[in-house]
């Protein structure tokens, strides 16, 4: 099992990492991804990736949430960083509404900036959508048959929206918020072919049930993959591999045959 997106660099895992990894590790999750939030995320994320090996995937790139005056110092730095090759793609990128909707000329600069990064780059993408699905789809519209690959994390937009942005290079990612009693996605989440989703925690956020209020970690991955198993109907154990199959093909996607 995969970890598409967990922050363990971050201060709440200060205390006692070590035994939130080895509880990843003992409920079979053989690899986390650490999406960064700005530039200054980036030397924990990293110290943490050099403390175990091959256990990590990171990503880099600039949250919208920070996206402040100022804001083209880290992306600078930021791409400074993904062009050492040590990073397997670019996020945690995209529109923030939910907050505060001061900066969004700035949020869609920085967007667009770390999209063509991707494109260019041939990295796959992060994107962090909250109460803004109406302002990225044109965006990411544009970026339709350009190569563009990524998911969707912590997916909360309709199933119309889904069905589009799988048919265009794209993965959903799911995470404890789908156990939540107001969750829309899990009305519809069986209608999707389940190629299209991976598994994720969002840790330290968005713990499934019945441990919601709780500060998350990888380890409740299979509690994800049990609830998509029973919304699909299919054994865990089919979910659990596919999904796998998923997280893994978007790293590595079939070479594009020269004719």
């Amino acid at each position: 099992m995969i970890d598409t997106h967990a922050h363990l660099y971050l201060e709440a895992f200060e205390e006692d990492r070590t035994a939130v990894i080895e509880r990843s590790r003992a409920a079979g999750i053989n690899e986390v991804w650490l999406p960064g939030i700005d530039a200054d995320s980036l030397p924990s994320m990293e110290a943490l990736n050099k403390a175990y090996p091959g256990y990590f995937k990171q990503f880099a790139g600039l949250h919208p949430c920070d996206v402040k005056p100022g804001f083209s110092d880290h992306l600078q730095r930021i791409k400074e960083a993904l062009d050492t090759g040590s990073y397997a793609g670019i996020g945690e990128i995209g529109l923030d509404l939910y907050w505060d909707k001061t900066y969004l000329n700035e949020q869609l600069e920085a967007l667009r900036t770390q999209l063509d990064w991707a494109v260019a780059m041939q990295l796959p993408v992060i994107l962090h959508v909250r109460d803004a699905y109406e302002a990225i789809m044109p965006v990411i519209r544009t970026y339709y048959g350009s190569g563009l690959r990524g998911i969707f994390h912590s997916y909360a937009g309709s199933l119309e929206e889904a069905i589009e942005l799988t048919n265009n290079g794209f993965l959903l990612g799911i995470n404890g918020s789908i156990t939540f009693k107001k969750s829309q996605q899990a009305a519809f989440l069986h209608q999707l072919p389940l190629t299209s989703l991976v598994t994720e925690t969002d840790a330290p956020y968005l713990a499934p049930v019945p441990h919601r209020g709780k500060r998350n970690e990888p380890a409740n991955i299979p509690l994800v993959i049990d609830f998509i198993a029973q919304a699909y109907g299919l054994p865990v154990e089919k979910v659990r591999t596919t999904c796998l199959a998923n997280a893994q093909k978007l790293l590595n996607p079939t070479p594009i045959s020269q004719a």
